[in-house]
């Protein structure tokens, strides 16, 4: 959220931490949780439609749950954040719903998360940008560029929300459209209630090959063939993501007040991106812009770290109070205007 347009740009020294959370964020993070919140998303779509009756009206109450979490992302967007999800998940969950009975879904699995890869693959061989890092000419004009108030954050986000927009059909959709389904046929054949869909050696070499990928991405990462790989990170990203639904079941059954927690965080969890989105803004841009030079991995992730507690504490005191998290609450009466239309 510190800079949209060139992501962290790592310091000119870098220490043995410096590498080691760069190394971790390649393997357990970059790409994996918003792989695993799709698979999540697409089981969530056969749930909602099976839970009430199948029918027309059923189809047209999660049709408007769609469009209206798209148009939250396109005021997210724009008015915050670039590097909105909203919009994307909105589109690729309306062309789910054309999945919903479908009897095979994985071929389409495949050509739906390979081919995006293959794309991008090809558009970053022609057009590949040099990396810089903070003793650079471009990192000095990179600095010089950022916004100092909200009317000039406006104007940045919209230039960069217009090229999302653009993105969103020529990959981002198809892929996360298959990571839906591929959500939706593990949840048809009991993933989620911890039926095995392979076998164990299977998914552990699924994992091994995920994590080797990323290692392989991370020790040329600063090369072209680097920036070739990082869209193969896609890919890598699915047996990690499973092996977290795997985790997060097994949490479940262990610690059963973790997962409650979990569960209660889920159940708030458009309110806390927004405010999410919110504090970064807030602290990055404005009550402390000097943080979008100074600070390295290790401050960002301490940072992320204590936003991430100041949800969960959030989440839970909401759930204690029997109260609607304000992003659910406009979304469910949006719905339900549009329901009575």
């Amino acid at each position: 959220m510190a800079n949209f347009a060139y992501g962290y740009v790592s310091p000119v020294t870098r220490d043995g931490v410096e590498s080691a959370l760069s190394l971790l964020t390649i393997v357990f993070a970059d790409g994996r949780f918003r792989t695993l919140f799709c698979l999540v998303f697409g089981a969530a779509l056969v749930i909602q439609y099976k839970a009430h009756n199948k029918g027309v009206d059923n189809l047209f109450v999660i049709k408007s749950r769609l469009c209206v979490l798209g148009v939250f992302g396109v005021l997210h967007g724009y008015l915050l954040w670039p590097g909105d999800i909203l919009l994307n998940y909105a589109l690729s969950g309306l062309l789910a719903l054309l999945w919903l009975d479908a009897k095979h879904r994985l071929l389409s699995v495949a050509l739906l998360t390979v081919l995006p890869v293959i794309l991008l693959v090809i558009l970053s061989i022609l057009v590949s940008e040099p990396g810089f890092d903070r003793s650079s000419a471009e990192y000095a004009t990179l600095l010089s560029s950022l916004p100092v108030s909200y009317a000039e954050l406006l104007s940045e986000n919209i230039s960069h929300f217009n090229m999302m927009i653009i993105l969103i059909p020529l990959a981002t959709l198809w892929n996360t459209l298959g990571l839906m389904l591929l959500g939706m046929e593990l949840y048809e054949r009991g993933w989620f209630s911890g039926k095995a869909f392979v076998s164990g050696k299977m998914m552990w070499a699924w994992w091994w090959g995920s994590v080797l990928a990323s290692l392989l991405i991370w020790s040329n990462n600063e090369t072209i063939l680097g920036q070739m790989l990082e869209t193969l990170n896609w890919l890598a990203a699915i047996p990690m993501a499973l092996c977290y639904l795997i985790l997060m079941q097994a949490i479940h059954q262990l610690w059963p007040k973790l997962g409650q927690v979990l569960a209660i965080v889920g159940r708030y969890s458009l309110s806390l991106y927004l405010l999410q989105s919110m504090v970064g803004i807030l602290v990055f841009h404005f009550l402390f812009p000097a943080t979008r030079v100074s600070f390295t991995r290790v401050e960002y992730f301490g940072f992320f770290l204590a936003l991430t507690l100041l949800q969960v504490i959030l989440a839970i005191l909401l759930d204690r109070a029997k109260k609607t998290g304000p992003a659910e609450y406009l979304l469910k009466r949006c719905v339900q205007r549009l329901s009575h239309m």
